[in-house]
């Protein structure tokens, strides 16, 4: 596995039915990359590509600082909720 590095991210998400694991359609997806320790998240909003029901491409994520960062996901539509992912970053 290839260590996360600082830098401008590209990630895919994917929102699946926890019974089923069936893909969400009909939602809407936003990120906020935060980094807890700073007090801060990023200037520009990442960019987030609907490619099929419930997969989503997010690009754009400039994550310019080593450290512990977090990923809050937003969902809006046909499912409404949220979730963090917490992510370590290297030089």
């Amino acid at each position: 596995m290839t260590p996360l590095r600082r830098g401008v991210q590209t990630f895919q998400v994917r929102v699946t039915d926890a019974a089923s694991g069936k893909p969400v359609p009909g939602v809407v997806l936003s990120v906020q990359p935060w980094m807890p320790a700073m007090g801060h998240g990023i200037s520009e909003v990442p960019r987030v590509t609907a490619r099929e029901p419930g997969t989503f491409e997010v690009s754009d994520t400039d994550l310019f600082m080593p450290g512990v960062w977090e990923l809050r996901f937003t969902l809006k539509g046909t499912v409404d909720d949220s979730a963090t992912v917490t992510l370590k970053l290297g030089r």
